[in-house]
């Protein structure tokens, strides 16, 4: 049972986060130079990830009070995948982000903390959406919130080093939205159902 929920969390953070990382990698490109500069990045990336996690986990233990809240995870989870295939809340504000980031030109070494700042602006302009995806993860017994902690931070981690190691080749990626969209319907699905 431990594994299920270490695979639900990491499993919903790849399918949540694709979109995502598809665009932290055009940011970071722009704006870091070297590997220290990445990880600086990926480090906010990391500290917007936790503030998600626990404003998902508020959310998600608020809502399992509500008789069938697995109909509400499940159906909020839908809704996240309708909008980010027409793009209605989080197109436009992170299209906003990335013009505003992209302005900014190579940042000396010495501005380690303004990357780590810049990453974690980043980050949470495109996780507010997710906030609502891993809040139905947490709809079920606390004591099984550490493994589904734990599977988020390893996707994330995971995530993380393919943007400062291979973020060329992920940009190349087709059909990255419709990607997204399907999986966060199958993970409502399962929701729904009780699956996780």
């Amino acid at each position: 049972m431990v594994v299920k929920y270490i695979l639900s969390g990491f499993i919903v953070k790849i399918i949540a986060g694709f979109d995502d990382t598809m665009t932290r990698i055009p940011i970071v490109a722009n704006i870091t130079r070297t590997k220290r500069g990445r990880y600086a990045f990926a480090i906010g990336v990391l500290l917007a990830v936790t503030l998600a996690i626990i404003l998902s986990f508020l959310f998600g233990s608020t809502i399992k009070a509500i008789p069938y809240s697995n109909y509400i995870a499940a159906g909020l989870i839908f809704l996240i995948a309708l909008s980010i295939y027409f793009g209605w809340f989080t197109k436009k504000q992170k299209e906003e982000v990335e013009k505003k980031l992209r302005k900014i030109k190579r940042i000396s070494l010495k501005r380690f903390l303004k990357l780590i700042v810049i990453g974690f602006l980043t980050a949470i302009a495109t996780v507010i959406d997710d906030i609502i995806v891993y809040s139905g993860l947490f709809i079920g017994s606390i004591s099984n919130t550490p493994y589904i902690i734990t599977g988020i931070f390893a996707a994330t981690f995971l995530q993380i080093w393919a943007m400062i190691y291979f973020s060329k080749k992920i940009m190349n990626v087709r059909y990255k939205k419709e990607i997204t969209v399907v999986g966060l319907i199958i993970l409502s699905i399962l929701i729904f159902f009780k699956v996780l």
